[in-house]
C-alpha cells in the first residue's frame, strides 16, 4: 500500500524544534459513545476521519494555557510496549458547571483535542477502544488558589498520540469558544 510506513529517517525539523509550544485556551472534550466516525491512516497517526452522531457535539472546557500538557507515555514488557495517552490541565476556580461536568462524566470513555496556537493540526488523545477516563480530578480552594486539576489518562496501551486537521475536528455546543478556537460557528 502506497500510505504504509516506510523505515525512514527523521531530521530535526527546524532550529527552535524543541520550544514550548502555546495552545488554545479551550481542550476540546467528547464521550467516544458519541463518535460516529473515527479513522487513522495506515501509519496509525493522522486522523482521517472523524464524525459525531446526529444531535452530539463536543464541549469546550476553559484550561490555564501554561498548565496543559498532552502527552504519551510507553509502557509495557517485550512484545506487548504500547502507549498511554494524558491529557492534564488546570481549570481556574470553582464553578458549578465545572463541578457537574467532572461529576457526571468520571466514569464515561473520552477523548480530548489540543488544538495549538499556530495552524498545524491538533492532538487528539483516546480511541474508541483505549479511551481517556478522568483519573485524577483534584479540587482547590484555599489561601493558596482556587483551582481545579484535571487529569485524562488511558487506562489500556495503544498507538501514539494522534494527530487532527483543524477541519476534521467538529464544532462544541458553543459558538463562543468555536469562535475562539477557529471552528465553525452557528449561522456564518
Amino acid at each position: 500500500m502506497a500510505n504504509e510506513y516506510a523505515f525512514v529517517s527523521v531530521p530535526k525539523q527546524s532550529s527552535n524544534a524543541g520550544r514550548p509550544k502555546g495552545k488554545k485556551k479551550f481542550v476540546i472534550i467528547f464521550r467516544w459513545a458519541d463518535v460516529k466516525e473515527y479513522t487513522r491512516d495506515e501509519k496509525g497517526v493522522r486522523v482521517t476521519a472523524f464524525s459525531m452522531q446526529e444531535g452530539k457535539k463536543p464541549v469546550g472546557v476553559y484550561m490555564t494555557q501554561s498548565t496543559c500538557n498532552i502527552y504519551h507515555t510507553s509502557e509495557g514488557d517485550d512484545d506487548a510496549r504500547g502507549f498511554i495517552h494524558h491529557v492534564d490541565y488546570e481549570h481556574p476556580g470553582s464553578s458549578v458547571e465545572h463541578d457537574e461536568f467532572v461529576n457526571n462524566n468520571i466514569n464515561e470513555e473520552l477523548g480530548a483535542i489540543v488544538m495549538g496556537c499556530a495552524d498545524e493540526d491538533a492532538k487528539i488523545a483516546g480511541t474508541p477502544c483505549t479511551p481517556l477516563y478522568l483519573t485524577k480530578a483534584d479540587s482547590q480552594d484555599s489561601k493558596d488558589g482556587d483551582k481545579n486539576t484535571i487529569n485524562l489518562a488511558s487506562t489500556l496501551r495503544g498507538g501514539t498520540i494522534g494527530r487532527i486537521a483543524k477541519t476534521l475536528i467538529p464544532a462544541t455546543d458553543n459558538d463562543a469558544i468555536n469562535a475562539e478556537l477557529g471552528l465553525p460557528v452557528a449561522g456564518v
